[in-house]
């Protein structure tokens, strides 16, 4: 038997090798969408999601850009964060617009962040990004944000925008009236509604002009995305990170897919 050892440890990498290559094979598609990263590498990685070291190594794959969580803090900061708040064992827990960008930037020192600093927005798209790298920021309200808080949120992203025309912005909220806002404030992206139903937000996507729709693969089909672009409205889908997911939201024709597995999808799509 133990003589046969090598020979099955031999057999079971040949067979494993087929089947990585056959679940791993490119895809063959008329129209290749915009892949961007979620928070960088997404979720299921193990580096902090929206940090500055997430968003490198996502965009060192070719790929077109990342999805970027934004929030704003006690002192109209804007920050690359996802969460409403800092978690117990950072040693000062509590929701981000409670707290100064300095409180949040010592905090996020932490373990509770592997070391990683929350960055403000403008400090992370400082760094020399590619001319032409999409980013889509996707906008993080806190509860009840009253209108003063709105309108410095809306003029701090406009703003940012503005002092960097190198790069593709893409803006979701799950706010109309934001968005709405934004379009006669003239801002230099393109706005997504992020919705939980596709039908519905396609019609105020029509109605008020803005260009696409953000949701979760699961919850449009791929006949609402067709309907969705003869009207011209983009469909931005999202909720996939296995090369599995990956395959399925590919033949799904959506114009934007943000990933999880990044990796994956590279592959499948033989870049």
């Amino acid at each position: 038997m133990k003589k046969k050892l090598p020979f099955i440890a031999l057999f079971l990498l040949v067979v494993g090798l087929i089947v990585w290559k056959y679940v791993h094979r490119k895809v063959e598609l008329e129209k290749v969408p915009i892949i961007l990263g979620h928070g960088g590498m997404g979720v299921r990685s193990q580096i902090t999601l929206d940090s500055k070291h997430s968003i490198e190594k996502a965009l060192a794959f070719p790929i077109e850009g990342t999805e970027v969580d934004v929030r704003m803090t006690l002192d109209n900061v804007l920050i690359a964060y996802h969460d409403e708040d800092l978690p117990n064992l950072s040693g000062c827990p509590g929701f981000v617009w409670e707290k100064t960008y300095s409180s949040i930037y010592e905090c996020s020192h932490g373990a509770f962040h592997k070391a990683e600093p929350v960055d403000a927005l403008d400090t992370l798209l400082s760094f020399p990004w590619k001319d032409g790298t999409i980013f889509s920021f996707d906008l993080k309200l806190e509860p009840d944000m009253d209108s003063l808080r709105l309108a410095q949120f809306q003029a701090q992203i406009i703003k940012l925008i503005d002092r960097l025309p190198q790069f593709k912005f893409l803006v979701e909220s799950q706010e109309l009236e934001l968005l709405v806002d934004m379009k006669k404030a003239g801002v230099k992206a393109e706005l997504f509604l992020y919705a939980q139903e596709a039908v519905s937000a396609i019609s105020s996507v029509k109605e008020y002009q803005l260009d696409g729709v953000s949701i979760n693969g699961d919850f449009i089909t791929k006949e609402q995305i067709r309907e969705a672009q003869q009207s011209n409205v983009k469909v931005m889908i999202w909720g996939t990170g296995s090369v599995f997911s990956n395959r399925e939201f590919l033949g799904m024709d959506a114009d934007i897919i943000q990933t999880d597995g990044i990796k994956s999808m590279v592959t499948i799509l033989g870049r």
